[in-house]
C-alpha cells in the first residue's frame, strides 16, 4: 500500500510517499481501507518535533479518516463492508496514521459514519468536533444565550465551534484576518465578525456588542491574543485554550485574572478516553442534526498531493483540508 512517512523530524518536505505492508491488526483491532483522511495543524508539529510522546519514525501522520472495514474481530460490533470514522485514537500521534491506503484502529475509537453523511464529511469531522465540544460544553458550560468568541474563526476547529455554539443557542463573535472569508463565517451562523489583524481589535469587538464583554472565549491563536482575550472577557468569563497558531508563548497582566475572576483552561482532545469520545460524538452529532450542519470542508486533495495539502492548511482554509486515500 502507498503511506505518507517521515525519517526524521524536521521539515514538511521530511514527509515522502513510500511503498510499505498492508497492517495487520491486533485482536482487539479493525483493519479499515481508507476513503478520506484531514490534515490537522498537529500533524505538522508532529513531523517538526514540536509534538509530545510522538511516534517513532519512520512514521505515518493523520488523525482523522473514514473508511471501509476489511477485517474486524469475530465479536466485533462491525460487519466487512461497514463504513466507520476514527474517533480521538493514538493513531498519528504514537502510532501509524491515516495518511495511507489502509490503518489499523482499536475498535474502540471507531464510530459508524453518521447517516446522510459523505465519507470525507465523516473524515473531516471528529477531531475538530471533538476538540470544539470539549471547549464549548465541558470546560466552557456554555450555556444558551451567552456570548462566545472565537478565534481563528475560519480554521477547522473555529467553523466546527461556530456550527456547535450556534446550535446550542449561543451568540457568536468570530474573529478572522481573512476578509474573504467573513462572508462565510456568517453564513456558518457568526452573528459578527471583526478583523482579528486590527490595532484595535477590542474596542472594535466592544463596540459590536454594544460596550459589553463576552462570556466564552475560544483560543485558538495563543501568543499576544491570549491578553486580547483576557481583555474582552467578562467577570467570571472562560477561556479555553486550543491552539498556538499566533505564538507558544504570551504575556499576560496576571492581575487581571484576579479582580475578573477568569478561569483559563488548556485543553487537549486527546484527554478524552474512548468511551468519553463515543459518548460527546453522539452529542454532536445530534446537535448537527437538530441545526441541518455538516463538517465544513474547503478543499480535497489525492493521496499523491499530500504536500499540496500541507501547504493549502499553511494558507489558513475556512474548514478542513481533506485527502482522497485512494485516489
Amino acid at each position: 500500500m502507498r503511506a505518507w512517512r517521515f525519517h526524521e523530524f524536521g521539515a514538511i518536505e521530511n514527509l515522502v510517499l513510500e511503498e510499505v505492508g498492508i497492517p495487520v491488526p491486533n485482536k482487539d483491532e479493525v483493519l479499515l481501507k481508507l476513503n478520506f483522511a484531514a490534515l490537522n495543524p498537529a500533524d505538522h508539529f508532529l513531523i517538526k518535533g514540536q509534538y509530545p510522546r510522538p511516534g517513532t519514525p519512520p512514521f505515518s501522520v493523520g488523525r482523522d479518516g473514514c473508511g471501509t472495514v476489511v477485517e474486524a474481530p469475530a465479536d466485533s460490533r462491525f460487519f466487512i463492508g461497514d463504513k466507520v470514522i476514527v474517533l480521538r485514537s493514538d493513531l498519528g500521534v504514537s502510532r501509524s496514521g491515516t495518511l495511507a491506503e489502509y490503518v489499523c484502529c482499536p475498535e474502540e475509537s471507531l464510530a459508524p459514519l453518521p447517516g446522510g453523511w459523505r465519507d470525507e464529511e465523516g473524515a473531516a469531522g471528529p477531531l475538530v468536533f471533538l476538540t470544539a465540544w470539549q471547549a464549548l460544553v465541558d470546560r466552557g458550560r456554555l450555556k444558551a444565550g451567552e456570548t462566545v468568541l472565537i478565534n481563528g474563526a475560519s480554521g477547522g476547529v473555529g467553523s466546527a465551534a461556530i456550527l456547535l455554539a450556534k446550535a446550542l443557542g449561543a451568540k457568536v463573535v468570530a474573529l478572522s484576518g481573512s476578509e474573504k472569508k467573513w462572508p462565510s463565517l456568517h453564513d456558518l451562523g457568526a452573528d459578527m465578525v471583526v478583523d482579528s489583524r486590527s490595532k484595535h481589535l477590542e474596542q472594535e469587538v466592544k463596540g459590536a456588542l454594544g460596550g459589553g464583554r463576552v462570556d466564552l472565549v475560544i483560543e485558538n491563536l495563543g501568543g499576544p491574543f491570549l491578553q486580547k482575550s483576557i481583555n474582552l472577557v467578562s467577570v467570571n468569563g472562560r477561556i479555553c485554550v486550543i491552539g498556538l497558531l499566533a505564538g507558544f508563548q504570551s504575556e499576560i497582566t496576571v492581575g487581571h485574572l484576579i479582580f475578573k475572576c477568569i478561569e483559563i483552561h488548556g485543553l487537549n482532545v486527546g484527554a478524552y478516553t474512548a468511551a468519553e469520545s463515543q459518548m460527546a460524538w453522539k452529542k454532536i452529532v445530534a446537535a448537527l442534526d437538530d441545526a441541518k450542519q455538516r463538517p465544513i470542508i474547503d478543499s480535497k486533495f489525492p493521496l499523491g498531493k499530500v504536500q499540496e495539502a500541507f501547504a493549502k492548511l499553511g494558507e489558513g482554509p475556512l474548514g478542513k483540508v481533506v485527502i482522497n486515500c485512494q485516489g
